[in-house]
């Protein structure tokens, strides 16, 4: 999966629309648009959170189908 596909299929999870998903890591909504259309990467920082959010949601996903 790539980093665009990673970051759109997290907003989505979050039911999140642009703004609101920017907001969580203090970027603009075109930012987050340019990350999801692969125009640009998220910083290291923002990267890191939203894989370690990401791997929060598996989980408890996980544990709620056990």
């Amino acid at each position: 999966m790539t980093i665009a596909e990673e970051v759109r299929t997290l907003r989505a999870a979050l039911e999140e629309d642009t703004a609101t998903f920017g907001a969580r890591w203090r970027r603009s909504p075109r930012t987050v648009e340019d990350w999801e259309q692969g125009r640009r990467r998220p910083d290291a920082l923002a990267l890191d959170g939203i894989r370690a959010l990401a791997a929060r949601r598996r989980k408890a996903a996980s544990r709620a189908r056990d």
